[in-house]
């Protein structure tokens, strides 16, 4: 299993990203990624439950502490069919509300997460699976550090 250092470095990644988002009082890139309203919902509740699919697998008691996510968690560690929805229906949602980031970051994030995906559901080792989730975090956290929040109206 992973050590908590590695979930400790997995935290810090985005972390420091938006830190330096936030102080650097714009977008990182001048290829900007305009989020919608939907699209930051979309990201926020994708990413919670990207996050609850990889806490429900290494995790386990964090997640029994979390009332009634007993079933789900069950679901996700069994890797079954069930499982594979709790993944790929939140990743295909992400990349939907990342539609607009620079094509470049975009094909990278969707890399990343059919990466994470091949690696769980197929046979690979889990230290194959671990760097494909580094890799995840660390896009993400690069296509989100480019993105800006613009009303829906002036969203292109």
């Amino acid at each position: 299993m992973p050590s908590v250092q590695f979930w400790v470095a997995l935290a810090i990644v985005p972390a420091v990203a938006f830190a330096v988002r936030v102080l650097n009082r714009r977008p990182l890139s001048a290829r900007v990624l305009p989020l919608s309203r939907l699209d930051i919902a979309l990201v926020v509740v994708t990413l919670l439950a990207l996050g609850f699919h990889c806490a429900a697998m290494f995790l386990p008691a964090a997640v029994a502490a979390v009332p009634l996510s007993d079933g789900a968690a069950e679901a996700v560690r069994d890797l079954g069919a069930a499982s594979q929805a709790a993944y790929w229906i939140p990743a295909g949602a992400l990349v939907l509300a990342l539609r607009r980031a620079w094509p470049p970051l975009l094909v990278a994030e969707v890399s990343v997460l059919l990466a994470v995906g091949i690696t769980m559901f197929w046979s690979f080792s889990l230290t194959t699976h671990l760097v494909t989730i580094a890799g995840s975090v660390v896009v993400t956290a690069a296509v989100l550090t480019t993105a800006t929040y613009r009303p829906a109206a002036q969203a292109r």
